[in-house]
Order: C-alpha cells, then sequence, then structure tokens
C-alpha cells in the first residue's frame, strides 16, 4: 500500500530529536557507504548468459522434477545477495533449470533450505500479497528492449501473482494482469521445489528463429528476510526485478513461434438490487464479451461489448479533511493491464488520464485498446463508447449524453535508457468535446537517478481562452547507495480541466527540492538501513501569490527482522483567499495558517503470524489542534483465513463554531481460502461521518486456468440513532450479483 506522507520545513528541530537514536546506530554497526563489490567492477547482467534446453515431451507440472530430462539440465547456481548484504553470498543454495518446446516455457526451481520447517508459506488466494511468503520471480524481458517485461511471482504452493511493467518501474497497478500458466509447488526435507510453464501465448516476442530475451530471477527467505538475485541487480538500482537493462541473456530458443493468441471470454451476469428511496427491486440480466487477438507478435487488440465491471472490489473508505480533491485508484481489470503505458503526469497529483472518469455515470456500451510495440514505438490506443446517462440529485434528475472517449499514446526510446512520448485524449458526442495534448521525457542514468519531464494543453469546444496548460519536471539524482537529490517544478493552470484526467490541485506553481542519505549497515545483526532526509516545497498561484508551504524531516530505522520506526517532523503553511469548509457545518476562514505536525509510526513485518503497524501523530491544524491514531493488526491464521482489523481516528479542536470533532473509520478485511482455485474476502467498512456499515463480500472460484464464477455481495446499513424520515429502510442498498466468465484459447 502507498501512503502519503505530510511534509515540513524545520530542520534544525527534529534533526536534534535524532541525534541520540543516530549516534547509537553509529556506534553499533559500520556503515557500508562504499559501493558493494559488484556495483564496483561496473557490469550489467549482460556478461550472465542463462541457456533453455529443447525437450521432446511436456513435464507434468506437479512440483517434482522427476522427468529424467531435468536432471540433464544444467542450473543457475550464483545467485547473489541484495538484502541484507548487497553483493553478499546466499545462505541457501538455489537452482534453477529451464527447458522449453514448441508451446512452453519451463522453469524447475529447487531451493534448498536448512530448515524447511520455517519455510513460509501463507497465500492460497490469487495475485494475494505473496512477498509475505517465501517466494520467487522471473522476470522476462520478451522484446530485450531493455524496458519493458513480464514477471511471474510464485510461492511454496505455487500460488501465482504477475505483472507487467514498463519503462523499468513496477507500480501496483502492474499486478493487475493476469496471465494463464501453470505452477505447482512442494514443500521437501531440503526445502521446497516449484515447477512452472508458461505457454508461449502468454507472452509476447519477436517473431524470429531464435529469440533473444533478457532475464532475471529472485528468491525470498521471509523468516531472514534475504532476497537473492540472479543476475545479480545492485541496490543502487531501485528498480529491482523490473531493471530490465541490468537483465542477463536468455538464450537457446529456436524455432518457437509465439501464438495467435485468440482469446474469447464470453460472461454472463445475473443479479439483483434494493436501494433506499426506490420502489420496488432492481434485476439484472446480461451477458458480454471479452477478447484478445494478437494482430501482431508485437501488437495485442483488446475487444469488449457490453463491458461488466460485476466483480470489481469495493473502494475503501476515505473522509477528506483537506480542501482538495481525494483520489480513488482504478480497480476495473479492463483498464488495468498496460496502465502505465498510458500513463502521463504526475501520480495521484495530476494526470492527463484517468481511466476512472470513463464508465462511472455512463455505462460503456463497448470498444477496444491496441496496445504492443512498433519497431522501437510503444502504441496504445483505448477507445471505448458510453451510454446515455441519468445523475439524481434530489427530486432533480439531469440526462448526461453518451460519448466516445479515446486515447492515443506513443512512446520511444531515442537513447539507452531514454524515452520520450507524446499523449491524445479526447471526449466527443454530438454536443461537446474536450481534448487534451501531452509529451513526456524520462532520461534514467547513473544506476537510478532520473530526470522526468511532461507538458499538457486542454482544448474544448466552449472552452476558456486561457490557463488551460500544465507542466512538470522532476530530478532525482541517485549517484551511490548512500545519498540522494531530488528538485522539482509543477506549473497547473487554473483551467486545466482534462476531461479524461485527474487533477487534485489547480493554479499552482510549485518549486520542491529535497534531500536524504540512507546509509546501510551490513555489518549490523539487528540493523539494516537508516534513512535521513529532509524535503520542502513552495506554492504560489498564476497571480505570484504564496499558497502553501511546506516541509518535512523524515527519519526512519529498518531493522534486520523486517520491522521499522519512523518519526517525522511536518511544518504547513497555508494562505487562504476564503473559507474553506472542512465539513457540511463548518468553515475555515480565509486567513494565513502556520502549523507543525510530529508523527511516529511503526511497522512489523507482515509475514509473520501477527502483524500490523501503529502511527500517532499530533499538532497544530489551521489555528487549532489535531490529535491522529491509526493503525493494523493482521492475524494469519492459517493459509486459510487472514483478518486484518485498522483504525484510522482524527480528534480536532478548531476555534469555531463546531470545530471540536472527531473522524473514526473502522475496517475489517477476511482473506479466506478452500484453495488456490477457491478464495473470498470480505471488507467491513464503518466511519462516523455517515454512520454507515458497508460490506463486500466477493467469493472466486476459478473453474479452469483464466475462467471465473464470481458471486459478490455489496450492503449498506445506516447506524444513525434517528433516520431523516423514519419511514425509510435502514439497508442503503442490498446487492447480489453471480458472474460467469469462460475463457476459450485459439
Amino acid at each position: 500500500m502507498k501512503r502519503t506522507m505530510r511534509r515540513g520545513r524545520d530542520v534544525r528541530r527534529p534533526g536534534l530529536m535524532s541525534i541520540p537514536v543516530l549516534a547509537a546506530i553509529l556506534l553499533a554497526a559500520p556503515i557500508s557507504a562504499q559501493e558493494g563489490a559488484a556495483d564496483r567492477e561496473g557490469a550489467n547482467g549482460r556478461d550472465r548468459t542463462a541457456r533453455a534446453v529443447r525437450i521432446e515431451r511436456a513435464p507434468s507440472i506437479d512440483g517434482v522434477l522427476d522427468e529424467d530430462f531435468w536432471a540433464t539440465l544444467p542450473p543457475i547456481t550464483d545467485f547473489v545477495q541484495r538484502e541484507p548484504v548487497d553483493g553478499g553470498t546466499p545462505t541457501e543454495r538455489t537452482e534453477v533449470r529451464i527447458a522449453y518446446d514448441d508451446r512452453a516455457l519451463y522453469f524447475g526451481f529447487t531451493l534448498y533450505d536448512s530448515e524447511p520447517d520455517r519455510i513460509r508459506r501463507s497465500i492460497l488466494h490469487r495475485e494475494g500479497r505473496i512477498d509475505q511468503d517465501d517466494r520467487v520471480i522471473i522476470a522476462l524481458d520478451t522484446y530485450d528492449d531493455d524496458r519493458n517485461g513480464y514477471i511471474f511471482e510464485l510461492n511454496a504452493f505455487g500460488t501465482q501473482g504477475d505483472a507487467l511493467f514498463s519503462d523499468e518501474r513496477n507500480v501496483l497497478s502492474d499486478w493487475n494482469w493476469e496471465g494463464v500458466y501453470y505452477s505447482e509447488g512442494r514443500v521437501t526435507e531440503e526445502g521446497w521445489v516449484l515447477e512452472v510453464a508458461i505457454p508461449f501465448t502468454t507472452i509476447r516476442f519477436a517473431r524470429t528463429q531464435a529469440p533473444r530475451m533478457g532475464i532475471a530471477l529472485y528468491r525470498s527467505i521471509r523468516r531472514k528476510n534475504e532476497e537473492v538475485y540472479w543476475p545479480h541487480i545492485p541496490q543502487r538500482f531501485r528498480g529491482g526485478i523490473a531493471q530490465a537493462s541490468q537483465y542477463a541473456v536468455l538464450d537457446g530458443l529456436a524455432g518457437v513461434k509465439p501464438g495467435r493468441n485468440i482469446q474469447v471470454i464470453p460472461f454472463a451476469v445475473a443479479g439483483a438490487q434494493k436501494t433506499r428511496g426506490t420502489n420496488g427491486t432492481t434485476t439484472l440480466e446480461d451477458i458480454g464479451i471479452d477478447a484478445k487477438y494478437s494482430i501482431t507478435p508485437n501488437l495485442t487488440l483488446d475487444l469488449t461489448w457490453n463491458t461488466d465491471f460485476a466483480q470489481v472490489e469495493a473502494d475503501n473508505v476515505q473522509i477528506n479533511l483537506t480542501r482538495f480533491n481525494l483520489f480513488f485508484p482504478e480497480k476495473r481489470p479492463f483498464f488495468l493491464e498496460r496502465a502505465n503505458l498510458f500513463a502521463l503526469g504526475d501520480t495521484r497529483e495530476t494526470e492527463v488520464f484517468f481511466s476512472r472518469r470513463i464508465g462511472l455515470v455512463n455505462e460503456i456500451v463497448g470498444g477496444g485498446r491496441l496496445t504492443g510495440q512498433a519497431g522501437p514505438l510503444s502504441l496504445g490506443l483505448l477507445s471505448l463508447q458510453t451510454d446515455d446517462g441519468l445523475v439524481v440529485a434530489g427530486a432533480d434528475t439531469t440526462r448526461i449524453q453518451g460519448a466516445n472517449n479515446t486515447v492515443v499514446r506513443v512512446q520511444g526510446e531515442v537513447l539507452p535508457r531514454t524515452t520520450v512520448g507524446a499523449v491524445l485524449t479526447n471526449v466527443q458526442n454530438s454536443a461537446h468535446w474536450d481534448r487534451t495534448f501531452g509529451a513526456d521525457v524520462t532520461a534514467r542514468f547513473w544506476g537510478s537517478s532520473i530526470f522526468r519531464g511532461w507538458v499538457a494543453e486542454t482544448m474544448a469546444q466552449e472552452g476558456p481562452g486561457g490557463g488551460t496548460g500544465a507542466s512538470s519536471f522532476t530530478l532525482e539524482v541517485r549517484p551511490t547507495r548512500l545519498w540522494q537529490l531530488e528538485a522539482g517544478y509543477t506549473d497547473i493552470g487554473e483551467e486545466f480541466r482534462p476531461a479524461l484526467g485527474f487533477v487534485r490541485r489547480r493554479d499552482m506553481v510549485r518549486t520542491k527540492a529535497g534531500a536524504a542519505i540512507v546509509p546501510r549497515f551490513d555489518g549490523s545483526r539487528w540493523a539494516r538501513q537508516l534513512v535521513l532526509a529532509v524535503n520542502g516545497s513552495y506554492i504560489e498561484g498564476q497571480d505570484g501569490r504564496k499558497q502553501s508551504v511546506d516541509g518535512l524531516f523524515h527519519s526512519m530505522l529498518g531493522f534486520q527482522t523486517g520491522d521499522n520506526i519512523s518519526l517525522n517532523v511536518n511544518h504547513d503553511a497555508e494562505v487562504l483567499n476564503g473559507p474553506f469548509a472542512i465539513r457540511s457545518d463548518a468553515a475555515i476562514p480565509g486567513g494565513s495558517y502556520d502549523w507543525r505536525t510530529v508523527t511516529a509510526s511503526a511497522r512489523f513485518n507482515e509475514s509473520r503470524r501477527y502483524s500490523g503497524n501503529a502511527r500517532i501523530a499530533f499538532g497544530g491544524f489551521y489555528h487549532g489542534d489535531r490529535v491522529q491514531l491509526g493503525g493494523q493488526f493482521n492475524w494469519k491464521t492459517g493459509p486459510h483465513l487472514t483478518l486484518s482489523g485498522s483504525v484510522d481516528h482524527n480528534d480536532i479542536s478548531l476555534p469555531l463554531e463546531n470545530g471540536e470533532f472527531a473522524t473514526t473509520i473502522l475496517g475489517l478485511n477476511m482473506l479466506g481460502a478452500v484453495s488456490r482455485a477457491l478464495f473470498a474476502n470480505a471488507l467491513v467498512q464503518y466511519d462516523t461521518d455517515s454512520k454507515t456499515l458497508r460490506s463486500n463480500v466477493r467469493i472466486n472460484w476459478i473453474h479452469r486456468p483464466g475462467s471465473n464464477l464470481y458471486l459478490v455481495f455489496d450492503t449498506g446499513y445506516d447506524l444513525r440513532e434517528q433516520l431523516d424520515d423514519p419511514r425509510l429502510s435502514r439497508w442503503t442498498r442490498r446487492t447480489g450479483v453471480v458472474k460467469l466468465t469462460w475463457l476459450q484459447a485459439f
């Protein structure tokens, strides 16, 4: 999960507070300020080669490497630590063998462990938090372009997680891609064994006689918090397993062809919904179809008709105590595959394309998406048609005309590790059109140093004449593992309103800078890494008037156990030109405000049976006071049930009418699994603002690879003491949906 940290400017006071902690660490362990041995060599993985050997008969994917050919294949064994000692020798031996035939690429892992009874395996549900277990990752740069690739993640059960990444960046949304492949794992007296088959119809690669790919292999030994790689990707490369420019070469493939990869997924949906304030029950009976076709080995076309997202999980409840928009991430599978290809802008701040804008009010009738490579270019084209929709506000009903929603994205590498791109978004119907043009550049250098810049302009048929542009430039310099610098500049116009985008804050010019030192303690038995960072920003409006100043001192100490503690001190200043409604019955008047906040937090290793996190923050808030308490407690009862409870509480005291109030969000997440093919999760939430108890239950049965049966129940129950109208039901909604999908591949 990503967390947004509050910033502050005061460095002097938090620096003094951290001296005792820092002194203790420096005395306890030698700091690894120098680069590791692998860093000094200056070589990347291209001097390593993994050889795939052709076999005549496919193995049975059962987690037992008992086929004769496995014993004849040369294993990859020379893994290197990245954690805890960058460039160190692994504490456990790993062997990986690679084979192939005309249909698939096969991997046989033998993962020795001196304490097999302590191998951590708790995740059965597909795409779960497999990183909490002992796991392996197979990463393939199938086009050998040093930028993009596939990730296949597996634990000792053989539970699968997978991702697509672009431009050597692996973000959360990448993990929503689900490829069809086969795996089985077993724990043995010597460790654990994993067998994997990745069909050539699942991955894209060049149609040549002997396709060449990049490859990287990863293993984590969770109880030791140890990570080993082949080839070694040093710590200075922050991309880790997505650092495709550092991959080894996968050689030996010959005579294999990418499949036509025609996939048709028809689906049927049936359900019923009862909503408070409406008469009767709404029933749903519908069918639709999704299809995938590889036009060429490099270009894939996705089509959808009568699109349905009934199986998508509910959003987490948020309470907005700021004067800016909240961000709710995209969760619909159709938009998540290769989502990073379409991205342009600052994530969760100013996104030129934000797919959640499509289909929120107007249902999606259908459309398509084309993604892939054309020579040196990465291409993305998305076009969806929405139907007419109705918006009900009290007694008023507004008809919203449907529209065509189109996005065109192009990226290309102009220099090694340097890409440039452009994007066009267009929303158009018979009455109106709205377009946004954008361009960006990304240059990676010195390991993980990076420069990013983008510009964009919006145009509308009946839009304003000025203030419709935006631009942003960020430079992050990380020449060594020990320290890093950051600087940035962002300019967002008053009327920058991309119809298919997300803009958290308009009318601003922001300048920011920061610095950090991140010493590692490779010789310590208990401390692993210290982070000391300061950063700040100054924001003014397009008229040059000051709007906000913020700064942060951040300190974090990570332990060899996988736990960490942190202390932050923030300084915030705000200038309000007019009143700001923090609640429906409370408004903060215009004026200048200045306050500080201290936040202490701790996070405990989530691979344990019991884990969690906790935080406390206290300080000023708009001439008043604010105390924040939050945390989460996780209990793994075993691989079949995990319970997570969470709380987020704010206690606010402001010197104004109705300025004394508190907000609380309570959550309970239950993950249950009968097997790797049948699992469920339930999210129950309550907040004191709406006083509504919400629940969302999803049951998923993978009845065959790529085919699912979903049962979804979604409810809301009003817990207020008195309803506005006593004749109303306390049930705000009750929904039950069943959805069946069936993958047919050709």
